[in-house]
């Protein structure tokens, strides 16, 4: 298993949505820390697979601005009409 700085942890990321002692987690939540333990049992119930803590870093998402709406005239392909001249 992939070691952290303290030797009895490891970095691990769910495969399947749980939700035990470190919270609700699914594929979608962070890879997170566990006792070397923990992460076996729930590596054994296939909840969770082992990551790197470099990986860790790179699988954080960039953060999405919900703010930003597209232009309500936007243009697609799609939807334009050409205009001729009469």
């Amino acid at each position: 298993m992939a070691q952290d700085k303290d030797a009895d942890h490891v970095t691990v990321k769910a495969v399947r949505p749980f939700d035990g002692a470190e919270g609700y987690k699914d594929e979608a939540s962070q890879p997170f820390s566990v006792h070397s333990r923990r992460a076996a049992e729930l590596k054994a119930n296939g909840l969770v697979e082992e990551c790197t803590p470099e990986a860790a870093i790179k699988a954080a998402p960039a953060p999405e601005n919900k703010m930003a709406v597209e232009p309500a005239n936007k243009v697609t392909p799609a939807t334009a009409v050409r205009r001729t001249k009469d």
